[in-house]
């Protein structure tokens, strides 16, 4: 399946997205990632309501300025979690090999929602510090950047319903996945990756062409 280049997902969105900025600098990409496992680490063993932006800086080996530098709020770092995610399940549709764009989609969710599974407390801990930090009030899902692209690009190979609203598809299939976490938050039993593709292949059913 083609997938647009990183640095054009955005610009075909159409849909306003924060995502972090994208360091080119390996040394401050490595301070980034230090700092993030960090917060991860801190998140999981004191919760994120009580992990300091301080606390993190000491764990990571840097100076609370550098923190700050990176995560401004610490409500930043639950957005790099969701980006990493993302930035895998792009990987995998990339080169898997479909040309198949609800496939493609598909996938996409799968790989996050997997992710977001196999590590149950730090992914609670993220949702909880997104919530607090109002992210879900203040900003759009950065994965519009990813999904309005293979939607669109399904559009110019037949495979989406030209008179369908990109847009509007993208959100759907965003909200579906934030509020399915939500609830496996509440219900930590259940299975969110079955949950999650299920209402996937609904939202896709409506909008995918038939022959």
């Amino acid at each position: 399946m083609q997938i647009v280049s990183r640095e054009h997902r955005e610009e075909r969105c159409d849909v306003p997205v924060e995502p972090p900025p994208p360091l080119s600098n390996p040394r401050a990409a490595r301070t980034r990632q230090a700092l993030y496992d960090a917060a991860a680490r801190l998140f999981v063993d004191r919760g994120y309501e009580d992990t300091t932006m301080a606390n993190i800086a000491e764990a990571a080996g840097t100076s609370r300025r550098t923190a700050f530098n990176h995560f401004p709020n610490k409500g930043d770092i639950p957005m790099l979690w969701v980006r990493q995610m993302a930035d895998s399940a792009i990987d995998v549709v990339e080169h898997g090999g479909t040309d198949d764009v609800a496939e493609g989609v598909r996938a996409y969710f799968r790989v996050i929602s997997e992710a977001v599974e196999s590590e149950p407390e730090l992914s609670r801990q993220m949702m909880l510090g997104w919530t607090a930090a109002l992210g879900p009030a203040r900003y759009e899902s950065q994965l519009l950047a990813d999904i309005a692209p293979m939607l669109r690009d399904g559009q110019e190979h037949g495979q989406i319903d030209r008179g369908a609203d990109v847009a509007v598809a993208a959100r759907a299939l965003s909200d579906v996945l934030q509020g399915a976490v939500f609830r496996w938050v509440r219900e930590p039993d259940s299975v969110l990756h079955e949950r999650v593709d299920s209402a996937i292949a609904l939202v896709l059913r409506a909008i995918t062409t038939r022959d």
